[in-house]
């Protein structure tokens, strides 16, 4: 696991230009595209550099508001690629101005996801689609059922969590929220341990995340 972030956090950082992490989601749409555009480039060439780039996109098994997905039966790990006609092509992140994470974004929302909840999410490659990389990650199969929202709420709320409504936690301290986490994207096991499948982590600026305390309806309008 510790490789898996290492690998997750090394393309994120290169892909963002070097420097801490921030929030960026009041920057106009001209910008957000253009910052996409330059990161796109530099992940292509982290990929190179550093053997993730090629392959082929893997079969569609399913399709997401995010991903296409496939199921790997020999490794038990779903396979997931970003949709490049989707928000703006590496999954959702609340924007003042656009609704979309760059791909350094998705990245980082990734690796905090395993250190947050010791998940094992891998990036296995780059592949160009139209010469734009699209991101494919995987991720591991848990056998368990759906759990229910207060069971989620609780997880949450264990780790630091405020509520902010439905679904949405923000952790003002570190800056991040964490959303779409919905019975649907989690697991609970036979044993009531509970993984979250596919939640949004953004990192907000504290104004932000006062916004949404405020105005929490807007968090899941995406």
């Amino acid at each position: 696991m510790a490789d898996a972030r290492r690998t997750l956090e090394s393309a994120a950082d290169f892909a963002r230009g070097g420097g801490a992490p921030a929030p960026d989601h009041d920057a106009p749409h001209a910008d957000r595209t253009s910052r996409v555009e330059a990161e796109q480039q530099r992940l292509i060439q982290w990929a190179e550099e550093n053997r993730k780039l090629g392959g082929r996109l893997p079969p569609e098994f399913t399709r997401g508001g995010e991903h296409q997905v496939y199921f790997h039966k020999g490794k038990q790990r779903y396979l997931k690629a970003t949709l490049l006609e989707r928000q703006l092509g590496y999954g959702i992140a609340l924007g003042s101005h656009s609704r979309g994470a760059t791909p350094a974004e998705y990245l980082d929302r990734l690796d905090q996801q395993n250190q947050i909840f010791n998940d094992d999410i891998r990036l296995e490659r780059v592949v160009l689609k139209n010469d734009r990389p699209v991101i494919v990650t995987s991720q591991p199969f848990i056998k368990g059922v759906a759990p229910p929202q207060t069971a989620l709420d609780e997880l949450m709320a264990g780790k630091g969590y405020e509520k902010l409504t439905e679904g949405a936690y923000y952790d003002e301290r570190a800056g991040l929220l964490l959303f779409d986490l919905f019975p649907r994207n989690a697991i609970q096991t036979a044993d009531g341990v509970i993984f979250p499948i596919d939640p949004v982590i953004q990192r907000v600026t504290p104004d932000f995340g006062q916004f949404l305390r405020e105005q929490p309806y807007t968090i899941n309008l995406h």
